[in-house]
């Protein structure tokens, strides 16, 4: 009896400790298709160094991250860089991978130096996606639109669920409903904000490192759209007290993504 109520605790236990990892930063798993304009991307630069971004689906040839993950310094190698799509456990089958045609940074963008002002990239893939239920398209902001914190918005990502700790097998698509921060307040905390940047995020809740490029999304009336880009977050680490994720905010370069994505330039990447 006393060596089966001990194991039953140890079970408890290591159940609490596996439901505790679960998340971005305070989050929890996703359903599968609850976010399908969701892509992982790989990026490999001088043959061997590899990192792990996220990003979005903008239409069937078009991708968007944060300029940061294909940073021109890195020397990004495109041939061996590719985007995952339809994922939801990444060790889980291997369909969904697309190869990078070209990628375009915002021509503003002048690198991390500058405090990841215009964080913003557009992926151009090879050859065009099939739309199904777990692969389509998120919607950008209208002009109308208008967040603050009392807006019902979310982050998604596959990065580290704590400071240094990676998502466990089978790495499955975390999602955290976050709170958005003013502007004022935000600014008080990281001087260098612009205007084309928000904050989002609480103690404890936070996205982190492999989390960046993916999306920020909230609710309006004709259903989600998206807000932001995960750009930075506070030296110190993920999910500090006083210390919110930024973000590049999206409202501000519509009629950019929208030029650039519906003409196609042939090439390599540029600024």
């Amino acid at each position: 009896m006393v060596l089966h109520l001990l194991c039953l605790l140890m079970l408890l236990h290591s159940t609490e400790g596996a439901a505790a990892r679960s998340s971005i930063i305070g989050g929890s798993d996703a359903e599968v298709g609850a976010w399908p304009w969701m892509v992982h991307i790989n990026i490999t630069h001088n043959r061997t160094t590899k990192w792990r971004c996220g990003g979005t689906i903008l239409n069937e040839e078009w991708v968007m991250t944060a300029a940061h993950c294909l940073d021109r310094q890195l020397k990004v190698d495109e041939q061996q860089s590719f985007v995952a799509v339809g994922k939801h456990d990444l060790q889980k089958g291997w369909g969904g991978y697309k190869d990078i045609k070209t990628f375009v940074l915002h021509p503003s963008y002048n690198g991390v130096s500058n405090s990841h002002d215009y964080d913003l990239a557009l992926i151009n893939l090879k050859r065009k996606l099939n739309f199904n239920p777990n692969v389509s398209a998120i919607s950008l902001p209208k002009a109308s639109d208008i967040f603050n914190e009392t807006s019902d918005c979310w982050i998604t990502g596959w990065g580290q669920i704590g400071n240094g700790v990676p998502l466990p097998p089978p790495e499955t698509l975390q999602q955290l409903k976050i709170p958005l921060v003013p502007h004022s307040i935000c600014k008080k905390t990281y001087p260098h904000l612009t205007s084309n940047m928000l904050c989002a995020g609480a103690e404890g809740k936070d996205g982190c490192e492999g989390d960046d490029g993916g999306p920020l999304v909230c609710k309006t009336p004709s259903g989600l759209v998206q807000v932001g880009i995960m750009s930075s977050r506070s030296p110190g680490g993920c999910g500090l007290p006083g210390q919110p994720g930024i973000y590049t905010q999206v409202s501000g370069f519509v009629d950019y993504i929208q030029r650039r994505i519906n003409h196609t330039k042939e090439g390599s990447a540029e600024a």
